[in-house]
């Protein structure tokens, strides 16, 4: 149980908006109990996390039938939509315009950015897909450059005052590199960093935390979290897919193990291997009968079940199987609406990764002003995402041509194209290729020939 009396205090400060300076070693005891509440969640996230990566309970916990096949065929439906959510999202650049026309806070962006890792952005998409929640921890490296680490729900938790949504404090949870038995624990917050052993034994010297406030970012993609997950909406049809497919592939492969039954008739056993080589069966009898015994399947009604159990996952998950026979008339309009579920709840999933980035920017803005003496607003900033689908770049400058000339901005021209990733840096050489084209006049002959 949390201590209340001192959780409301929290909030009561916040709410007044006093500055609030959480001294962990007082408070530790709370610290113990929140990280046991990470503790609890961390069991689900462990099994979302296992799905994502095909541990699957249909294949933990498949029956196995002595001397008969056993295949386990692994199917991982919910890694697959979830690459395809992320790579329809995400799998083009992110990028940034300024409310006010500021080029050099877009600038910033870039270059401040530039040393951080090309898939930092897409897996932060997938892992808030995968649990609905994720974390953004910002730091500075040896370099002092600004640097941003993704934290598992698996590795984290955040404390936050429900009234404000300020992160109170955040506990991060992990193995050394040079210790991957006993876990270690990181506090974050306001003023400090304090860092403890697996049972809460301080190990080092609290870091000076230069934000000013606790420096994470919380992913949310819904309100009910794990419940809203795709994991926990087709868990179900997942494992029974497996199941079935495996179950079905094993009785083809039981097939080789059939057995051969006599009747009317008797087999010397030191014949059998003769028999075999020769591929003849002699008997004496002329009624006897020698024939496999084999299984009666409907194949039928075994191809339409894995048939419902994969449409029913597409279904659910709201995507569409690319592997089905279109037809060849079909107009882009049509192919494009056959995306609209899809798209609907991408563009859920771009809202809260936009949450993510704009918290980002906020302490990106408060380590350019602390550091490198600028003056930059995060709300100034706005990020762009580009769908990462097919795009028809000539009827889009066909219908810009014949736009009339005032109605729609180049800036807002140039963002509609899929191969301008940065819309500033292309208007500057636009500029700069301008320039470079401008007739050069000499005033020296503009004056001799006046002369």
């Amino acid at each position: 149980m949390i201590n209340l009396n001192f959780s409301n205090l929290i909030r009561q400060l916040v709410t007044k908006q006093v500055i609030l300076n959480l001294n962990i070693p007082d408070h530790l005891s709370l610290v113990k109990k929140i990280y046991g509440t990470y503790y609890t969640y961390k069991q689900i996230y462990n099994k979302m996390y296992s799905y994502y990566k095909g541990d699957t309970d249909a294949m933990k916990k498949y029956l196995f039938v002595t001397e008969r096949s056993n295949l386990k065929i692994n199917t991982n439906f919910i890694k697959k939509f979830i690459k395809e959510e992320v790579s329809y999202t995400v799998g083009n650049p992110i990028t940034y315009e300024s409310r006010n026309d500021n080029s050099d806070v877009i600038k910033d962006i870039e270059y401040y950015t530039a040393h951080w890792d090309e898939l930092h952005d897409t897996d932060l998409m997938k892992y808030l897909i995968i649990f609905t929640k994720v974390y953004e921890i910002y730091y500075l490296d040896g370099n002092a450059d600004f640097c941003s680490k993704i934290i598992k729900p698996t590795e984290g938790y955040a404390y936050v005052d429900n009234a404000s949504g300020k992160v109170l404090f955040f506990i991060h949870a992990f193995k050394n590199d040079f210790d991957t038995i006993n876990t270690y624990v990181d506090v974050y917050t306001d003023e400090f960093i304090y860092h403890y052993d697996g049972h809460f034994n301080e190990i080092m010297v609290p870091t000076e935390n230069i934000f000013g406030e606790v420096p994470v970012s919380v992913g949310k993609l819904t309100l009910e979290e794990y419940h809203d997950s795709l994991y926990k909406d087709i868990k179900g049809l997942q494992d029974a897919f497996e199941t079935n497919f495996s179950d079905i592939s094993n009785e083809i492969s039981d097939f080789r193990n059939a057995y051969l039954v006599f009747m009317g008739c008797q087999v010397d056993e030191k014949q059998i291997p003769n028999m075999k080589k020769l591929g003849v069966l002699n008997t004496k009898d002329k009624n006897s009968v020698i024939q496999w015994l084999v299984k009666n399947i409907n194949d039928t009604f075994i191809q339409n079940t894995l048939d419902r159990q994969v449409d029913t996952m597409y279904q659910i998950a709201c995507h569409i199987n690319h592997n089905e026979k279109l037809q060849s008339n079909l107009s882009g309009i049509t192919l494009r609406s056959r995306l609209i579920a899809l798209e609907n709840k991408c563009n859920l999933e771009i809202k809260a990764h936009t949450n993510i980035i704009k918290s980002r920017n906020r302490f990106l803005c408060i380590y350019l002003n602390l550091k490198k003496s600028k003056n930059y607003d995060y709300k100034d900033i706005k990020a762009l995402y580009t769908p990462n689908i097919p795009t028809d770049d000539l009827a889009t400058a066909q219908m810009f041509n014949q736009t009339p000339e005032g109605v729609i901005s180049k800036d807002t021209m140039r963002s509609r194209f899929s191969f301008i990733t940065n819309k500033v840096a292309e208007a500057e050489k636009v500029k700069k290729e301008q320039q470079e084209d401008w007739p050069k006049t000499s005033l020296d002959k503009v004056v001799g020939n006046n002369g």
